[in-house]
């Protein structure tokens, strides 16, 4: 919506961002006819930031319902001219040139309610590009972890089956070596049998020769 007092007053090119907030910039878009979601496009791709954007815009509209106002970046000016007012309904009682109507003023209050929706609507769209971006870096670090597992899977496959086999050496070899166990086992024990069975008549033969040898000691 053109502001009609900014008509007439000339204004200088906008500030680069980081060094104020573009209100002549939006007055000057503003007279040209562009509408808020255009204005805030153009700022945008100027370079300046949501919050400069914002106090800005919050500046020409307070400035075009109150009729005056400093320039916040540039320091201190003259007030805009107001131009010629339009004859009011002659139900409705003339006001001073320097007033605003009140006509004028409440659609000014709806038109700053809707471009107040219209940003929050564009920093919205500007987070979810962020978010998307975010989401599109996970998916792909999802499959960049997904094609590294695939790899460690079948690595820990090969190894399996290599120690499956080395594992069915070594359990052949221990079935070989239970064997030998289970016939020295028996060995011992048919040796254990012959010993205890002999033991006896080995004892008494010791004997009977260690009385003849005391024997033959005391008759020599």
């Amino acid at each position: 919506m053109a502001l009609p007092f900014m008509k007439n007053r000339a204004t200088p090119p906008s500030m680069s961002a980081g060094k104020g907030f573009p209100s002549e910039r939006v007055g000057e878009l503003s007279a040209k006819g562009f509408p808020e979601g255009e204005i805030i496009d153009v700022l945008r791709k100027e370079g300046y930031g949501p919050e400069e954007i914002d106090r800005a815009m919050t500046q020409v509209l307070k400035l075009g319902v109150t009729g005056g106002g400093q320039n916040m970046s540039q320091g201190p000016s003259e007030l805009p001219q107001l131009e010629p007012l339009e004859p009011m309904a002659q139900q409705m009682p003339q006001m001073p040139e320097t007033s605003i109507p009140e006509q004028y003023y409440y659609p000014q209050q709806q038109q700053q309610q809707y471009s107040s929706e219209e940003y929050v609507d564009f920093l919205v769209r500007e987070r979810v590009g962020e978010v998307d971006h975010k989401i599109n870096e996970f998916m792909v670090k999802h499959a960049e972890l997904e094609k590294r597992l695939a790899e460690v899977n079948n690595q820990m496959t090969a190894l399996v089956q290599t120690r499956t086999s080395e594992e069915q050496m070594i359990l052949s070899k221990l079935d070989s070596f239970k064997d030998v166990m289970n016939d020295v086992t028996i060995r011992m024990g048919s040796l254990e049998k012959a010993f205890k069975e002999t033991l006896p008549a080995l004892i008494e033969s010791v004997r009977a020769l260690s009385d003849l040898v005391q024997r033959m000691k005391r008759e020599g």
